[in-house]
């Protein structure tokens, strides 16, 4: 009897697996021939966007905008407007000389999760459209104080009768855990270095501390003053006219235009009516979206660039090892940063810092790997957001920081303790008895609080890496040991106020940082330069073989959070390594608008 299967035949054991074996391979061929077929039509639909005479450029507020290049998974395939900052910028300046387009189409929507950095990022970049003689339009329906503070930069701004504007002040939520902690048995020991090192006391106090309370109203003080100053500019209003429309916080219809923000009251078909008088009376109005527009490259930036400037982006957590989503890896950016430095072709670098810090020693890393590249080449520091604690670590021994107004930067300082949770075990009745070699074999266990000598250890070490914090950006900002230290102390400041105190060298975003690359490297402010990315833009077959749909489904999870859970679940993520990494520089700071 053969072993072949027929007719009212049980398969055996080998035939199934065989069967699954089959089944999976013609899974990855069919897997592998949509991925082709995707990116094949991706790259054809990319090289065929047609930019028609006398168009108007559109660009969306409400779409995500990150520092990295998009995950081709959301863009390509889900056909999502995710658009990152450096893409954005460059077609903003691209556009202002391309002829065939006519003018700029703002629609701000409620831009979520766009903090004052990056406001102010997109809103040169739209003044610097508004010189080459194009006019700007805005229109929404509905809009928030980010997206609005961008529009409001236009020639002429449009809502319907029934658009409403929120419209209120920075907001910055502060968490104190120290009383729920204490609820459920457990003893935060967390000790930090710098009288307004606040990030411990998130889990060790119920309320802000006098030191805290002054850094985080200096911020708002800060960014409230830019906020009004320039909506007050772009409107033509007074500094008291702003403050009255932000002190009534929700407006809509014949409000918005009672209190000047906005020209007219007109639906989207008369705004579209109107654009397409002005643009040549053309019966068809001629949109081009912003993600469209920066596939086409027929107008360049680079024309005639003989010389190259590298664009590094380091955004999210700073952690060891390698970049996963939303974190900046170690051993990724030393790995980028020594590329550029072996690249005989590229003449400087642009480091963007987005962060605000993580584990100590990966920070120190990123900095020296810095200093390496800084021998045979400039590094120029662009901060956006936020650059803070170890995001101000791994930038202050660049050759130049440019920063915006709205920045969060400074906070000098380092945090570092356990949580024991003895106190919920005991609650739940659970024992864990611990056997070592060793005196301080459990230094970092959280079933044992420290003892006092642990406590002037682990204080010890901590005063020393302070120093070292505090005398290498002294070094980096060529002052004294006590004029940092009288300016760190774990504090943060804005853009603006750190460039009063020499935390940075000049404000600006990228452009003025690219500008102050060349200057450095000696190339003359007229002549155009290549710019090279890194990280390079992904295919979409690398994001799927790197697993990207997982942060695609994260984001997307994210989007049905509201935001104050997301940071609250952010700042647990952060914490939870100093059980490993027990040195931690990081700000959990961030500004609603």
């Amino acid at each position: 009897m053969d072993g072949s299967v027929g007719a009212g035949q049980v398969p055996t054991k080998h035939t199934r697996w065989g069967l699954w074996i089959f089944l999976a391979i013609l899974g990855v061929i069919v897997l592998g021939g949509f991925l082709l077929v995707v990116g094949f039509t991706s790259l054809v639909s990319a090289n065929q966007v047609v930019v028609k005479p006398d168009s108007t450029l559109v660009l969306s507020l409400s779409s995500p905008l990150k520092e990295s290049p998009p995950d081709p998974i959301a863009t390509q395939i889900f056909h999502e407007k995710i658009y990152n900052v450096f893409d954005t910028v460059r077609a903003l300046d691209r556009a202002a000389k391309d002829e065939r387009i006519k003018d700029l189409l703002i629609e701000p929507g409620m831009a979520n999760g766009l903090e004052l950095g990056k406001l102010e990022q997109l809103r040169s970049a739209v003044e610097r459209f508004k010189k080459s003689g194009k006019p700007v339009w805005a229109y929404y329906e509905s809009a928030s104080t980010g997206g609005y503070y961008v529009a409001s930069c236009a020639d002429k701004v449009y809502a319907p009768p029934s658009g409403d504007l929120i419209l209120m002040g920075p907001t910055m939520a502060l968490p104190f855990f120290g009383g729920t902690l204490k609820k459920f048995g457990i003893v935060p020991q967390l000790y930090h270095i710098g009288a307004y090192k606040s990030y411990s006391d998130t889990f060790t106090r119920t309320d802000a501390s006098d030191a805290e309370k002054e850094a985080t109203n200096a911020i708002l003080d800060s960014f409230y003053g830019q906020l009004v100053d320039g909506i007050a500019r772009g409107r033509k209003l007074s500094p008291d006219q702003v403050k009255a429309a932000i002190d009534m916080g929700f407006l809509w219809g014949d409000q918005m235009k009672q209190q000047g923000l906005v020209d007219d009251l007109l639906y989207q078909d008369q705004v579209e009516q109107g654009l397409k008088k002005i643009n040549g009376n053309r019966e068809r109005w001629n949109r081009i979206d912003m993600a469209d527009y920066q596939n086409d490259h027929r107008i360049s930036l680079s024309e005639g660039a003989k010389r190259t400037v590298a664009y590094v982006v380091a955004s999210g957590d700073i952690v060891s090892g390698e970049r996963s989503s939303g974190n900046i890896g170690s051993k990724t950016l030393i790995r980028w940063l020594r590329k550029t430095g072996e690249d005989s072709g590229i003449s400087a670098v642009v480091l963007r810092v987005d962060s605000p810090g993580g584990d100590a020693l990966a920070s120190d890393l990123i900095w020296r790997q810095v200093q390496v590249l800084r021998k045979s080449k400039p590094v120029v520091v662009s901060m956006s957001d936020l650059a803070a604690s170890g995001g101000y670590y791994i930038s202050m021994g660049s050759d130049g920081i440019v920063a915006e107004p709205g920045t969060i930067t400074g906070s000098i300082g380092v945090v570092t303790g356990k949580f024991v949770i003895k106190g919920l075990l005991d609650f739940v009745d659970f024992n864990m008895e611990i056997m070592k070699r060793g005196k301080n074999s459990d230094l970092f266990s959280s079933y044992t609080p420290y003892t006092a000598e642990q406590e002037q250890l682990i204080q010890g070490q901590m005063q020393s890496f302070y120093h070292t914090f505090v005398q290498k950006a002294a070094e980096g900002r060529h002052k004294s040991y006590e004029a940092i230290d009288q300016v760190g102390q774990g504090r943060i400041w804005s853009g603006e106020d750190a460039l009063k105190l020499g935390l940075v060298d000049k404000l600006g975003g990228i452009e003025e940082a690219i500008a102050l690359a060349k200057e450095k490297a000696g190339i003359p402010p007229q002549e155009p330069v290549h710019i090279v990315m890194y990280p390079k833009p992904k295919t979409i077959l690398q994001a799927f073989l790197e697993e990207k749909t997982d942060s695609l489904i994260r984001a997307r999870e994210r989007s049905e959070v509201p935001p104050e859970l997301w940071q609250l679940y952010q700042d647990y993520e952060r914490v939870r390594p100093l059980v490993s990494e027990p040195f931690s520089l990081y700000t959990p700071i961030r500004v609603t608008m």
